[in-house]
C-alpha cells in the first residue's frame, strides 16, 4: 500500500533545527509531542494503580504467591493474543485501536475504584479485572510500539523509543511515590479513581490526530500474515536473538518487582511509603538510562549498548539480593532500571529499524509476546521462589538465570554486538 500521503503529512510538521542531534529530537514532531505529554499523565496514573493493586492484594491475603498470580494475569493474555494482535495492528488503523484501549483501561480502573470505595472488593474481583487489563495490553503494546515510526519516521525512532521509555519510568518515579502517600493517608481506592481520569489526555490527543495509514490489505488472511512474519524471523538471526534476549529478561529479570512489598515490609521495615520509593528508584535509574542510551546512539554501536545494558541490569539485580540497607537498595534498584532501559530500548530500536514497514506490527506482536506475554511466568517465578526461598534468594536465582541466558545469546558470535 502507498504510504506517501502519511509520509507527506509527517513531513509537513514544522521541525526545529535545535533538535537535529538531540536525544529529544522526536519532540519536534507535533503529534508525537502531544501524545508524549498525554502519556506522562496517563502512565503516572497506571503506576499508581499498579502499586495500589499490589498493596491491596498483600493486605487482603498476605501471600507472596498471590502477588505473583495477579501480576501474571495482567500479562497472560499478551502471550495468548500477542502475535494475532500484531497482525491486527498491521490491518487496521492504529489510532483507533489505541482509542479503544484508553477507553477500556479507564473502565477497568473505574470498576476497581467503585468496588474498593464501597468495600465490596474481593480477591476474585482483582484477579478478573487484572485479566481484563491483560487483554487490553495485548492490543495496546504491538500497536503502540509500531505507532511510533508512523509519528516520527525511522531517523527519529531511537529518540521516540527512548523518550517513551523515559516517560514510562518518570511515571514510575512519580506514580509509586504519590501512591505510597495516598495509600497511607487516604487509601487505595483514590489511586484507582485518579488512574481512570488520567486516560483522558491521551484519548483527546488521539481524537485530534489525522487517520494513520494501514500497512496490509485486509483481504489477506490472518494465518497468511502470521506465516509471513514467522518466516521473516526465521531468516533474520539478529532480530530473533534480540527478541530472545528480551524474552529472557521478562522471564528472569523484569518481574522482580513483585517482591518489593515483601522487601519493604520484612527486609527493610519501611512499609507503604518506603515501598513507593523502592519502586520509584527503579524509575530514576531508568530515566537516566533512557537519556544515556539516546545520547550514545551516534557514538557507539547499538549492539554494544545492548551488551552493556544487560551487564548493568545483572549487577543491579545481584546487588539487590544482598543489601540490607534501605538506602543501598535504592541505589541497586536504580542500577537495574538503568541497565534495563539501555538494553530494552536499544533492542526495541534495532528490531523496528531492521524490520520492513509492512511487517512491523507482526514483529512487534512477537515483541509484545516475549516482553509482556512471558512476564506471567516471570511473576510466578519470583512469587513462588520468593515464598519458598525468601525474597532475596529469589533475586539471586533470577540474576544467575538471566546472566546465563544473556551469555548464551550474545557470546557465541558477534551477530548482535556488531549492529549499528
Amino acid at each position: 500500500m502507498d504510504l506517501s500521503n502519511g509520509r507527506e503529512a509527517q513531513a509537513s510538521v514544522p521541525k526545529a533545527p535545535s533538535f537535529s542531534r538531540s536525544p529529544f529530537r522526536a519532540l519536534r514532531h507535533r503529534f508525537f509531542r502531544w501524545f508524549w505529554f498525554g502519556q506522562c499523565i496517563s502512565l503516572t496514573g497506571s503506576w499508581m494503580q499498579g502499586v495500589a493493586q499490589r498493596w491491596l492484594v498483600y493486605e487482603l491475603t498476605g501471600s507472596e504467591a498471590l502477588l505473583g498470580i495477579v501480576n501474571a494475569l495482567t500479562s497472560l493474555p499478551v502471550a495468548l493474543l500477542g502475535p494475532f494482535s500484531g497482525a491486527f495492528a498491521d490491518r487496521f488503523e492504529k489510532r483507533r485501536i489505541l482509542m479503544f484501549v484508553q477507553i477500556t483501561a479507564a473502565s477497568i480502573a473505574f470498576s476497581l475504584w467503585l468496588l474498593t470505595s464501597t468495600e465490596l472488593i474481593m480477591v476474585w474481583h482483582i484477579l478478573l479485572l487484572a485479566f481484563g487489563l491483560g487483554i487490553v495490553r495485548a492490543f495496546d503494546v504491538p500497536t503502540r510500539q509500531s505507532f511510533w515510526v508512523e509519528l516520527v519516521g525511522k531517523d527519529d525512532l531511537m529518540s521516540a523509543i527512548t523518550l517513551n521509555s523515559a516517560v514510562v519510568n518518570l511515571s514510575r518515579i512519580l506514580g509509586p511515590s504519590i501512591a505510597g502517600i495516598i495509600i497511607a493517608k487516604v487509601g487505595t481506592a483514590t489511586c484507582f479513581l485518579i488512574n481512570a481520569i488520567s486516560f483522558l489526555p491521551p484519548l483527546f490527543v488521539l481524537l485530534a490526530m489525522p487517520p494513520t495509514p494501514v500497512m496490509v490489505r485486509r483481504s489477506e488472511s490472518i494465518l497468511s500474515s502470521l506465516r509471513e512474519g514467522a518466516c521473516y524471523l526465521r531468516n533474520n538471526k539478529a532480530v530473533l536473538k534480540l527478541l530472545l534476549l528480551i524474552g529472557a529478561w521478562s522471564l528472569f529479570g523484569s518481574q522482580f518487582d513483585v517482591l518489593l512489598p515483601v522487601l519493604a515490609d520484612k527486609t527493610f521495615g519501611v512499609r507503604e511509603k518506603g515501598y513507593g520509593f523502592l519502586v520509584a528508584s527503579i524509575g530514576v535509574g531508568a530515566v537516566l538510562g533512557a537519556v544515556v542510551a539516546a545520547s550514545l546512539e551516534a557514538k557507539r554501536k547499538r549492539g554494544l549498548q545492548v551488551l552493556l545494558g544487560s551487564a548493568i541490569s545483572i549487577f543491579g539485580l545481584a546487588s539487590t539480593a544482598f543489601v540490607k540497607s534501605f538506602l543501598l537498595a535504592l541505589i541497586s534498584l536504580s542500577l537495574i532500571g538503568f541497565g534495563m532501559v539501555m538494553q530494552n530500548a536499544t533492542s526495541n530500536t534495532l528490531v523496528q529499524t531492521l524490520t520492513p514497514d509492512e511487517l512491523r506490527g507482526r514483529v512487534m506482536g512477537v515483541y509484545s509476546l516475549v516482553f509482556i506475554g512471558l512476564a506471567p511466568i516471570g511473576s510466578l517465578f519470583y512469587g513462588f521462589f520468593g515464598q519458598w526461598l525468601g525474597a532475596q534468594n529469589a533475586l539471586t536465582l533470577g540474576a544467575i538465570c538471566f546472566a546465563f541466558s544473556a551469555f548464551t545469546l550474545l557470546a557465541p558470535d558477534s551477530t548482535v554486538r556488531r549492529l549499528k
